[in-house]
């Protein structure tokens, strides 16, 4: 049976700014309800120009919104109110996909089974159109969201399926196609929660259930379906349970985060943060969370950005309403960036943050000036992600580009810089030393959708976005 998690958090009514040894925090939005939604589960993804997110509730019928905003909070318009009808579905669990056309996304209620939708609509708001009505047959509530390689959308539903624990499909941008590639059930895993992400080869993924203790395992699967491989059972010798959220990859190991266990004083544990390798060895625990010192019950996922990791919890800290934390990739270099505090700054985040190579950008499900979330960005003053030296700089052209791309260093004197491109969920998804000053970028396999590439030299880092498109 699904579990069901309350939280008790604490509203600060405190109207101050919060400036910490991190940089300078901003809201950028409080969320309304009927005008521009409320209560956030997902996070936040761009284009290069806006932020596009969802909300919970909220809207004209108060079953959610799909909405965008300028980074420096100016421009919001809400392009979608979801409906208690079968055209759209509602109560959206998840975050967008942009593919350089369209947003697309899903549902965790509505359609004619009340099973949930995917669906697709345009930046402006225009050409929605719903792709799929999940059934009891092929899954349903999805809790997530969906990632491409360029023909088709792979994603998890919660329930559904054989067994009713959850499924992984896929299915075409244009609705065809739809394919179950697996059921989950108590051996392999059930109830998945959070995205799929993929090294090229393999898709990677976590349940919250299943596996041989029943909370939680990881699994990899080749995306036509075979190679089904259940990586780890949770709990291990190291206490760590229930994972929520996604995977990160940074081309050598799988970096997670779980929601209990650890030798945190909560009743069950306060969540950790653990590293495993891609065949399912080397798994270790990074941290435990302890509550008021760290955070804890940490529910989205990291991001990697620069030389760390960054998350958010969505208890602990200093007002136990969720923290904002940063730590390497070895577990060394833990610090809290952030205290959420209420109605100052918002409070438990269930989402995962979202980098533009120079600020980081978030929502919070409650908390701010209606106690219905947040949107907010944190300028990083500072760190190594942030710092465009300018003995380092490069410049990318065309930008967008469809096939090839030219990279050419500023300085041509600099030697054997790494370049590192990010997607839009701050996931590593290419890495390599470059030989000259001038270098040719090839899509490849990476399909159309804006992208963040970073230089790394001996001066510091230079971070550009991109855009892919056909």
């Amino acid at each position: 049976m699904k579990k069901l998690l309350l939280y008790l958090f604490l509203i600060i009514n405190c109207q101050f700014p919060i400036i910490n040894c991190f940089g300078q925090y901003t809201k950028l939005l409080d969320f309304v309800g009927s005008s521009n939604g409320s209560n956030p589960y997902g996070s936040l993804i761009s284009d290069g120009t806006f932020l596009y997110g969802m909300t919970y509730s909220g809207g004209a019928n108060n079953k959610g919104t799909v909405f965008k905003i300028k980074t420096d909070g100016t421009g919001y318009s809400k392009l979608l109110d979801f409906a208690n009808d079968t055209l759209h579905g509602y109560n959206p669990l998840g975050s967008l996909f942009y593919d350089g056309t369209f947003l697309y996304g899903m549902t965790y209620s509505g359609g004619t089974y009340n099973d949930g939708t995917v669906f697709k609509i345009k930046t402006d708001g225009t050409g929605y159109a719903k792709l799929l009505e999940f059934t009891p047959a092929n899954g349903g509530m999805p809790y997530g969201a969906l990632i491409s390689d360029g023909t088709f959308l792979y994603g998890m539903t919660n329930f559904g399926g054989a067994s009713n624990v959850g499924t992984i499909f896929k299915i075409k941008t244009d609705g065809t196609g739809y394919a179950d590639l697996m059921d989950f059930n108590t051996t392999n895993g059930a109830y998945p929660n959070g995205s799929l992400i993929s090294d090229g080869t393999f898709l990677y993924g976590v349940t919250t259930g299943g596996g041989i203790h029943n909370v939680g395992a990881v699994f990899k699967i080749k995306p036509d379906g075979t190679g089904y491989t259940k990586l780890l059972d949770f709990p291990d010798s190291s206490n760590a349970w229930i994972p929520y959220g996604s995977l990160v990859y940074n081309g050598t190991n799988l970096f997670g985060v779980t929601n209990f266990g650890g030798t945190g004083t909560c009743s069950d544990g306060c969540g950790t943060i653990f590293e495993l390798k891609p065949d399912g060895t080397g798994f270790s625990k990074m941290l435990d969370f302890t509550g008021t010192a760290n955070g804890s019950f940490p529910w989205g996922s990291l991001i990697s950005a620069g030389n760390f990791l960054y998350g958010m919890t969505t208890s602990g800290g200093i007002n136990d309403s969720g923290v904002v934390y940063e730590i390497k990739p070895d577990g060394t270099g833990y610090s809290k960036l952030l205290d959420f505090s209420g109605a100052a700054n918002g409070s438990i985040a269930f989402g995962s943050l979202y980098t533009d190579g120079t600020c980081f950008y978030g929502m919070t499900n409650t908390g701010g000036a209606n106690h219905l979330g947040t949107i907010f960005k944190i300028n990083p003053a500072g760190m190594g992600v942030a710092e465009n030296n300018l003995k380092n700089d490069f410049t990318i052209s065309p930008n967008p580009f469809s096939e090839t791309a030219t990279l050419r260093m500023t300085n041509p004197q600099i030697t054997n810089p790494e370049l590192t491109i990010y997607n839009v969920f701050g996931q590593k998804v290419y890495n390599q030393f470059i030989r000259n000053s001038t270098f040719v970028i090839s899509r490849k396999d990476l399909s159309d959708g804006m992208y963040f590439l970073q230089v790394k030299t001996s001066e510091g880092s230079s971070t550009k976005k991109i855009i892919i498109r056909k």
